[in-house]
Formats: C-alpha cells, sequence, structure tokens
C-alpha cells in the first residue's frame, strides 16, 4: 500500500460567510455545515462553537475529537465502516488532513446502557490541567449535538457521530483540491534484510463484555466495536482511520488514534533503524482466563509469523483487560520477540504493585503515569469564564449531585496517556 498524506496546517477558525481554507485560516459558514447535520431526523438540536487554545473555556461532555481527512484518491473513505460509512479497505492513494485543528463532539449520551462507562472527560482550553490534553493545544470547532431521546442509547450514539463526521466531511472537502503545505508518502517498502523486523500490537478496548451488546459505541475497526481475535492492519489504514472513534478517555479519541506518535514514530524510521512490519490491532476486555490467554497467545504467534523480532505493546484502558495485554508480553517473549510495554500505572493500596499481573518476561516498561488521579492528589481544575455543552457537569460516586461546570472542578478520575504524547517514545 502507497499513501500520499497531504497536511495544511490550521493556525485559525472563524466563522463567516462560506466554507473554506485559505493561508491558514479556516471558514465556517455555520448554517451551511449544520445543514447536513439535520439531514438526519435522528438529531433534534446541534450547535457550533470554536474554542481556541489558551481561551479560558471548557468543554464538556466531550466525548471525540476528531481531526479532518478526506480521501482525495484511492478507494474508500476516511473514518470507514462507523456509522454506515463505506466499508471499503482504505490506505492507498491521498489523503488531505487539516492538522492542528479537531472537531470536538460534544454530547450527553453514554457509551452504552448497560452502566459504568460513562462519559467523565471536559477538556480546558487554558491552566495547567489543559495542557495535559495535546487536543487543548488545538484550533477547536465543537459540535455541541443532541439526538432523539426516545432514541435506544445505541441509536443515539451512532447518531451524534455520524453528525461529527458530517462535520468532517463537510470541513475537510475545503481542501479537497488544494495542494498541501507538505506531502508525505508512506510505504512499507522493502528495506535491509539485516535491519531489525519489529511490530506494534495496540490493544483497544472492546464494550461487548460490558455492556452485552456486539454493536455497542466504542473504538470501532472498520466500525465493528465487538470482540474478535486479533487483527493485522497496514499502518495506512489506521492513517486513513480504519481504527477510530472514542472510548470513555480523552487519550483514547480518534484524534489520538490518528496521531498515534508511537506509530508515526515506528513509521517514520522504516528503513532506517528497523523494518516495521505494521499493527496488529487486539480487542480487549475478554471475559475468561481461557480467552484472555488464547488471545494473548493468538496474538503473538501472529507477531512471530510476520517475522516480527521485537514488538512494542500499548493499550487504552484498565482493570481485567490488563491480564491479557500483559499475557500478550510475556506470549511475545516466550516466542523470542522482544517486547516493550508502554503502560500508565494503577493505585499502589496497601503495597501493591502498580501493575495488576507482574511477570519476570515484563522486563522491558515504559511508564507513562498514573492511571488515576487520586494517588498523585491531582489539584482540582480552576473556573473559566466559558462553557461549551452542558452548563452542569454530573459528580459524585453515585452521579447524583451536579455542579456549575464553569467551576472548580474536581480533575477526572482516570488521566491516561497510551501513546506517549507526554512521556517517552517507543524510540527512547
Amino acid at each position: 500500500m502507497r499513501l500520499e498524506l497531504g497536511t495544511f496546517n490550521v493556525r485559525e477558525i472563524a466563522f463567516g460567510p462560506r466554507t473554506h481554507f485559505a493561508a491558514g485560516r479556516l471558514e465556517v459558514n455555520k448554517e451551511e455545515v449544520l445543514r447536513a447535520v439535520f439531514n438526519d431526523v435522528r438529531i433534534v438540536k446541534a450547535d457550533l462553537e470554536i474554542a481556541r487554545p489558551g481561551e479560558p473555556v471548557r468543554i464538556w461532555p466531550m466525548r471525540d475529537v476528531i481531526e479532518p481527512r478526506i480521501k482525495v484518491e484511492g478507494p474508500g473513505v476516511c473514518y470507514p465502516g462507523i456509522c454506515g460509512r463505506s466499508i471499503a479497505t482504505v490506505g492507498q492513494g491521498r489523503t488531505h488532513r487539516l492538522a492542528g485543528m479537531g472537531i470536538v463532539e460534544v454530547a450527553n449520551v453514554d457509551w452504552h446502557g448497560a452502566g459504568g462507562d460513562y462519559v467523565e472527560d471536559y477538556l480546558d482550553m487554558a491552566g495547567d490541567f489543559g495542557q495535559i490534553y495535546p487536543m487543548s493545544r488545538l484550533q477547536n470547532l465543537c459540535l455541541v449535538v443532541e439526538a432523539e431521546p426516545s432514541l435506544g442509547n445505541e441509536s443515539q450514539n451512532y447518531a451524534v457521530h455520524q453528525a461529527a463526521l458530517a462535520v468532517n466531511d463537510a470541513i475537510a472537502a475545503t481542501v479537497r483540491d488544494q495542494e498541501p503545505d507538505t506531502l508525505e508518502v508512506f510505504e512499507l517498502t522493502e528495506v535491509d534484510p539485516a535491519l531489525p523486523k519489529v511490530i506494534y500490537i495496540q490493544c483497544v478496548h472492546s464494550p461487548q463484555a460490558m455492556s452485552g451488546s456486539r454493536t455497542a459505541f466504542c473504538t470501532a475497526t472498520y466500525g465493528m466495536t465487538q470482540l474478535a481475535p486479533p487483527w493485522w492492519l497496514h499502518p495506512n489504514e489506521i492513517l486513513d482511520g480504519a481504527l477510530t472513534g472514542p472510548y470513555r478517555t480523552a487519550f483514547a479519541c480518534s484524534w489520538t488514534v490518528a496521531n498515534n506518535p508511537s506509530l508515526w514514530e515506528f513509521y517514520r524510521r522504516h528503513g532506517k533503524d528497523w523494518n516495521f512490519l505494521g499493527t496488529i490491532v487486539f480487542r480487549t476486555e475478554w471475559t475468561t482466563q481461557h480467552e484472555k490467554e488464547l488471545m494473548a497467545n493468538q496474538a503473538a504467534k501472529l507477531a512471530r509469523h510476520l517475522g516480527a523480532q521485537g514488538a512494542l505493546v500499548t493499550w487504552d484502558a484498565g482493570g481485567n483487560e490488563f491480564i491479557e495485554v500483559i499475557r500478550t508480553v510475556q506470549a511475545c517473549e516466550q516466542l523470542g520477540i522482544k517486547t516493550v510495554f508502554m503502560t500508565t500505572e494503577d493505585v499502589a493500596a496497601d503495597g501493591a504493585p502498580t501493575l495488576l499481573m507482574p511477570l519476570p518476561e515484563a522486563d522491558a516498561i515504559v511508564s507513562c503515569g498514573f492511571f488515576r488521579t487520586e494517588p498523585v492528589d491531582y489539584p482540582k481544575s480552576p473556573p473559566q469564564q466559558r462553557v461549551i455543552g452542558n452548563p452542569q457537569k454530573v459528580t459524585g460516586p453515585l452521579r447524583d449531585r451536579f455542579v456549575p461546570t464553569a467551576g472548580e472542578l474536581d480533575a477526572p478520575p482516570k488521566v491516561e496517556d497510551f501513546y506517549g504524547f507526554n512521556s517517552l517514545s517507543c524510540t527512547e
């Protein structure tokens, strides 16, 4: 696969009489873009707002952040499969992206109706807390959207995410026929056979076990969120959005997956420091030890079959998913694949280790900080002058207390940098 990725750098967003991009400035005709959103009869309310870096603005509930991308040449569409979009295999031809901006999906609906996976994240555009999230440094076009409340949870989820993708398509279309600021070619070319062969094993959560649904909304592979055996993806497919959609944490959104610094570093050093073999996407939260160990062994077997001598393993969740993830590290090592594990750490209580199941094979670990905020006594986030989204935020262990969103807030319970945005990269 050969993919040309054209980058347009966005330095400013403003509303105006027409939707177009020129010289780093994106102008948005609000009524025109919202017309595409309201083409879906399930949408009952929608508006667009702009949030700029450094402004005293808070966005909540922040469900997803999407980088505008569009296929210019080649099969399929960017962000394929999800919400009824084309299922054609992507990763070839030419894609244009508007870098330096995000489309923020702001909606109240939770990931599924079974409970437990609540939307907790908010985004501050100013202040110390906001600087943890790379999305606070983007020019953000926020879609505040509501679906028909009588619909089921899954229908509401797909309606509001489809609305965000409609905004993506409208915005990205502005650069379809323009020449990009930079053009980068991504291709897994033949390299010096003496270079070590490396694989990236990217573990992503599936909501199936918790929700009881094979189609519950979550990070999707070509639109699929259900538990499935490990898949091999060409990294170009990920650059075209084949792995997309949010989960319950800020670092598992569409923007972070598409801009994953570990993936980009792997690719850019292909042919220089190593032979990059691609990405194995591994679904997590299997329910039995038998399933967890089986899937770990299958992922390692696939990596070995592809010829991997080294591997990086990352994940995007917490709790029992750790078992199949760490077993994958173990299985790779037992097959002779030198494996690095990039992970956040969990709460260390009563002298317990900060990793749920320490194994002797996991001897190369990069820590991206704590999974939860309470061990480091994270300070409260200061008040902000403007709120985009809901003026009240639900809080408390029983989610039965409401506080003004603009006021002082507790940090979200989970702040996880899965891919190394704020930590060491896979090469360091």
